[in-house]
């Protein structure tokens, strides 16, 4: 049997066409061992979710990951977005997409903006004391999200590490794993 190639299958590129698009698109199975439901998306965005450490992953660029989403973490009225120096150890976290997702008003962690040089955060610099004190008052996740892609991550190109791990050796279990 002969299949179809779609790239000069006229109806395809006609519907793609109408679509606007020139790009032929990805599709990932659904796991619900390395993708978020629809339920666990809602409940990160609307009262966040108690996750424990082990599920918890880090990007290469140090951003906290749960699944295929970034997540941002409340310890102690402390946002966490990174794994940073002042990386609180607990054996479960408060994890989160959104502002509402934690209670009252978090303060985002420097540590967190200086491992990530969010909008150019130094804080070894002391000329720019000012302008970090600015960064660190004007942080909002919505803002945070607007560049760091919050979900889907796609897990075979992401490296996720476990949070307790630093080399490559700690991946996240079926983090880069081929299905």
């Amino acid at each position: 049997m002969e299949l179809i190639n779609f790239l000069e299958f006229e109806p395809f590129n006609q519907m793609r066409e109408r679509m606007g698009t020139d790009q032929l698109g990805q599709f990932e199975l659904f796991d619900p061992e390395r993708h978020l439901t629809g339920d666990e998306r809602s409940e990160l965005a609307r009262q966040g979710m108690p996750l424990p450490r082990s599920e918890l992953g880090r990007l290469l660029d140090h951003c906290l990951c749960y699944k295929n989403s970034r997540v941002a973490i409340t310890v102690d009225d402390v946002l966490h977005v990174a794994r940073c120096d002042c990386f609180p150890e607990r054996d479960q976290y408060r994890a989160g997409t959104s502002a509402r997702a934690f209670e009252g008003q978090p303060l985002v962690c420097t540590a967190c903006l200086q491992i990530l040089n969010y909008k150019g955060y130094d804080e070894h610099k002391a000329r720019k004391e000012h302008y970090n004190r600015q960064v660190v008052e004007r942080f909002t996740l919505d803002a945070f999200w607007s560049g760091y892609l919050l979900y889907p991550l796609n897990r075979d190109r992401e490296k996720v590490k476990l949070l307790d791990r630093s080399d490559d050796a700690g991946e996240l279990k079926g983090a880069a794993d081929a299905e």
